[in-house]
């Protein structure tokens, strides 16, 4: 495993998650991902991708990466973002993804709270028979 990949893993293993230059100002996004019956999930996926819309009038190209974070057994998560637009989808096994357009603004921390429900085509195949459950 390289070194990149290791401080992913420990990153998202605390369900935080950052990459930016240390010159850049970030905003912190976090919030929780529940069921529909608000119970936490554990291990669901977070990625935050960098939408270039607004980026680049000041003569600069826009260089953020993608972002990736996990959440933790409460289902909580956490990232640093830069100031701008993302589309930011969050996605846990046998649940439906959900993705919503994003505006980071410099100095104001962002709540986003997702109920996942249980995939249709994962219930009609598997039931109850979902791994873990």
């Amino acid at each position: 495993m390289g070194w990149k990949a290791m401080v992913f893993a420990m990153a998202a293993t605390i369900g935080l998650c950052s990459v930016t230059s240390a010159t850049s100002p970030t905003t912190r996004a976090s919030g929780f991902v529940t069921d529909t019956e608000r119970g936490s999930i554990e291990d669901a996926h977070l990625l935050f991708h960098p939408d270039p819309a607004g980026k680049g009038r000041d003569g600069h190209p826009d260089m953020r990466l993608d972002v990736l974070c996990k959440t933790d057994r409460a289902g909580h998560f956490e990232a640093e973002l830069e100031p701008g637009f993302y589309d930011m989808c969050v996605m846990a096994m046998a649940f439906t993804a959900q993705c919503r357009k994003i505006l980071v603004v410099e100095g104001k921390p962002l709540k986003y709270d997702f109920k996942l429900k249980v995939d249709p085509l994962i219930w009609k195949h598997l039931g109850d028979r979902i791994g873990g459950w």
